[in-house]
Order: C-alpha cells, then sequence, then structure tokens
C-alpha cells in the first residue's frame, strides 16, 4: 500500500506539473499578444514593435532596421485600402532587393493580406494624393524617430505614385548595405478591420534567411 501510495502521489505531482506548465506557456502567450511584440512564424527574425512614441512603431535585428507609422491608417479606417508609412535601412547585407510581393499584412486571424498593384489601388481609392500631401507637410515618419539615416545612402522606391503619371512606379527596390528606403505601401482593409487589433507587417526578401516580422496596433 504505502509503495502504491508513493506512485500515485508521483502520478498527482507529475499532472500537476504538466498543467502548471501549460498555464504559464498560455500565460505568456497572452501577454505577447496584449503587447504587440511577437512573431507570427517561428522561422521569423524578431521585431518587437518597440514605441519610440506618437504613431510609430520600431523594429531591429542583426541586418535591418524597420520603422512604422501608423498615423495615416488611423485616419483611412473606413476605406477599402489604407496606408503604412515605412523606412527600412539595411545596415549589413550586401544588397537588399525588395518588391511589392515583399510586404505582407497579416491580421489577427493569421490570414495574409498583399498590397494591390497600382493601377487596382488607383481605380478603387481616391486618397492617394491626400496621402501624398499629408506625408510632405507633416515630415516623413513624423520628427520622433529617435534613430539617424543621415549616413545611409537613400534607394529609390515608388511602389504607388500619387496620381497616373506622376512618377515611374517602381516594383524593384535595391538598398545597398548602408542604405535604406522609405515609401507610403497600400493593403486591402481586412474584413474585420485594423482599429484596436494586433497586426504584423511581415518583410521578406531572397536575401533574408527569414522573414522579418513587425508587430503595430492602429488605435
Amino acid at each position: 500500500m504505502k509503495l502504491l501510495d508513493k506512485i500515485c502521489i508521483t502520478e498527482r505531482e507529475l499532472r500537476m506539473r504538466a498543467l502548471f506548465l501549460l498555464l504559464f506557456l498560455f500565460l505568456n502567450v497572452a501577454f505577447l499578444l496584449c503587447c504587440g511584440g511577437y512573431n507570427v512564424s517561428d522561422e521569423s527574425s524578431s521585431e518587437g514593435g518597440e514605441r519610440p512614441g506618437g504613431f510609430i512603431y520600431q523594429g531591429e535585428d542583426e541586418n535591418l532596421i524597420v520603422v512604422l507609422d501608423v498615423e495615416l491608417a488611423r485616419r483611412r479606417l473606413e476605406e477599402k485600402y489604407f496606408p503604412l508609412s515605412i523606412k527600412i535601412a539595411n545596415k549589413r547585407l550586401r544588397s537588399l532587393t525588395l518588391t511589392r510581393d515583399s510586404f505582407i499584412l497579416i491580421d489577427e486571424d493569421r490570414i495574409p493580406h498583399y498590397m494591390p498593384d497600382i493601377k487596382e489601388l488607383q481605380k478603387n481609392y481616391e486618397l492617394l494624393s491626400s496621402d501624398s500631401s499629408f506625408r510632405s507637410q507633416t515630415g516623413f515618419l513624423g520628427d520622433q524617430i529617435v534613430r539617424s539615416f543621415s549616413y545611409y545612402r537613400k534607394a529609390e522606391s515608388n511602389f504607388f505614385p500619387k496620381t497616373a503619371g506622376a512618377g515611374r512606379v517602381i516594383d524593384e527596390v535595391y538598398v545597398r548595405q548602408r542604405g535604406y528606403m522609405e515609401d507610403l505601401i497600400y493593403f486591402p482593409m481586412p474584413q474585420d478591420g485594423i482599429q484596436g487589433k494586433v497586426l504584423v507587417l511581415r518583410i521578406d526578401a531572397e536575401e533574408l534567411e527569414v522573414p522579418a516580422d513587425i508587430a503595430f496596433t492602429v488605435n
């Protein structure tokens, strides 16, 4: 009987420890989701979604610095598409090639959304010109960015010219080492909207071993 009691106690302890471990993992996942800094895939680099201030999110790994501004997105909650202001700096890769397919928006249901082509956006979205003016009036990404790109060379990028014929569409952006790009990129509005949701911008390129994810919310 004593041996049986010991075995039962051991089994109970194992069950309790297993339940405690599951509870610990659940609480950690819930915390990460609430904070908005997590990776959708295990095979992605860590872009923690830090908040330098205002509407800006910033993530960094050994290769890239990503700065995301969601202020314009807050003003387009009722539209079919919404913009994100983005800046990407290449710290150490020999080159970085970014195309329209390099950017993927992943919503809370883990549904991916892809950037439209320029004709689709111009046909279904009438605020390209206003978005461009807003950017130039406020200063791109605002004055709150704490990281300086003054010694980085700017790459030419223009995925979405503000009006038809107002500049050449650039579908491939080449960012040299110690170079950066900045642009307004657009995504279709998810079915459940974006306000208050934890969203992830995934950035992929042939030069990256794993995609870079940056989590953000639009409030």
